[in-house]
């Protein structure tokens, strides 16, 4: 009797563990600004794969404001940078460097392009060289 109730209190506890640690559905009442903080709040809280989908998402339903699409596009580099997925983390950088080329001067605060610039240097140099080559 001991050995079940143990066993069902692990099962119970693990399923509570893994069924917190994903998004089952993301709100759609949310503005673009709460996506991107919801996907801060899960990058701080180590659950990676839920930030992105919150940074997904926003590009999804606001991506045709290209301020919030390259502060989405900013937030899955940083992301990808975390998670070591270099070729991610350079494609979403050069991106947003592509935006700010293709745009007039002033277009948009010049901040995103700065970080992309310095999330792109910090790529190592074994891997950004396999980037490019691809």
């Amino acid at each position: 009797m001991k050995k079940t109730v143990l066993f069902l209190s692990v099962l119970f506890l693990s399923f509570s563990f893994f069924s917190c640690g994903t998004i089952e559905e993301i709100p759609e009442d949310l503005s673009s600004a709460q996506l991107l903080q919801q996907g801060q709040n899960e990058y701080s809280n180590g659950a990676y794969e839920n930030a992105e989908r919150y940074y997904l998402e926003t590009i999804k339903r606001y991506g045709d404001d290209t301020q919030t699409y390259i502060e989405a596009r900013y937030e899955l580099g940083h992301l990808y940078m975390k998670t070591k997925e270099y070729r991610k983390a350079y494609v979403n950088f050069s991106d947003i460097l592509n935006i700010y080329e293709l745009s007039p001067i002033g277009a948009f605060p010049p901040a995103y392009k700065k970080l992309a610039e310095l999330g792109i240097s910090k790529i190592p140099e074994t891997e950004l060289e396999k980037i490019k080559s691809e």
